[in-house]
């Protein structure tokens, strides 16, 4: 079979990580329940010197969506962010290394779960220190329930700002149906967790603005079997627990939240940032990347990793303006 282009495009995105001081690690959170994550050293209870040195940073968290792993969503993000902010990206339950055997699937489940991460021994205790909490698609409904986690928790850590990319907090059933007609399918299962490499193929037609003209059938049937079926019934459950949730109301977080949505995003039509704008109300700015679909931060990720910053970023004093330029 030899190594792969699906093996290698893994090595090149876990590469990026590495490069961006991120080290694999995996925390049991509670008797059912393991999650999977990347973090700085600096965020481990035990870190090394060169992490003490470097002192205690604000934290960013990136929490990925459907799809591969979330190496490969974050890979052109962790540079730009690792240097000014310590990261945490957790793999979702379902996805990758991440399991559990409690009966929860809610994207309420997921954000319970790295709340639990945050509190947990295995990282430093947060004693105050601002973490920021960034989502993408189904990542963003996880990110907006762990503000909410955080906030009411009480904990050690302090809930900075909030960021959701491509994620239509309010959808409802006759969203699901559109986004099913779309694809061609009778449920919106089949169309995100692709059985087959014709279902694979049409879910990357409508993820990306531009995608792949050719796509050689053994390369989709390796990323298939590598990035899409492994716990494949657990991701359709995941699907049916965000339908299961329709009815939860979205309302405004205390905290500034950043709505990033891609131009021609197919899986959320762009109005729909405006829509999740009037849900959350004063606090929340809408920011549209031209000429990208569902996946802005990999398709046009200079101007996705510029807008981030900018938000997360404290604004520059005139005596140190030039840092806002360091992107």
């Amino acid at each position: 079979m030899g190594f792969g282009v699906v093996s290698l495009l893994n090595a090149v995105f876990r590469r990026a990580f590495t490069s961006a001081g991120l080290r694999p690690s995996s925390v049991a959170v509670d008797a059912d329940t393991t999650l999977h994550f990347w973090a700085h050293p600096s965020l481990l209870s035990s870190p090394d010197a060169e992490s003490k040195q470097r002192g205690r940073r604000p934290v960013v968290v990136l929490i990925h969506g459907f799809g591969p792993d979330p190496t490969w969503q974050w890979a052109s993000q962790v540079g730009p962010l690792s240097k000014h902010f310590d990261l945490i990206v957790p793999t979702l339950l379902f996805f990758g290394a991440s399991t559990t055997r409690a009966p929860g699937r809610s994207d309420a489940f997921q954000a319970a779960a790295i709340a639990k991460l945050l509190a947990s021994d295995h990282l430093a205790a947060g004693d105050g220190r601002v973490v920021h909490v960034v989502g993408t698609s189904y990542g963003g409904l996880v990110a907006y329930h762990l503000a909410r986690a955080l906030q009411q928790g009480g904990g050690a850590w302090t809930v900075g700002k909030v960021a959701v990319c491509s994620s239509d907090l309010a959808k409802g059933p006759e969203d699901d149906r559109a986004l099913a007609a779309k694809g061609g399918v009778a449920d919106v299962t089949e169309l995100m967790v692709p059985a087959d490499t014709k279902a694979l193929r049409r879910l990357m037609d409508i993820c990306a603005h531009g995608p792949p003209k050719y796509l050689p059938e053994c390369l989709a049937r390796d990323l298939l079997r590598k990035c899409f079926a492994v716990q494949r019934e657990g991701k359709i459950e995941l699907i049916k627990g965000i339908a299961s949730g329709h009815g939860f109301q979205i309302t405004p977080l205390p905290q500034e939240v950043l709505i990033v949505w891609g131009e021609f995003d197919q899986i959320f039509p762009v109005a729909k940032a405006h829509k999740v704008k009037e849900k959350l109300g004063e606090k929340a700015t809408v920011r549209i990347i031209p000429n990208t679909g569902h996946l802005p931060q990999q398709e046009d990720s200079k101007l996705f990793n510029q807008i981030l910053l900018d938000f997360l970023l404290p604004p520059p004093s005139s005596s140190n303006g030039a840092v806002a330029a360091a992107k």
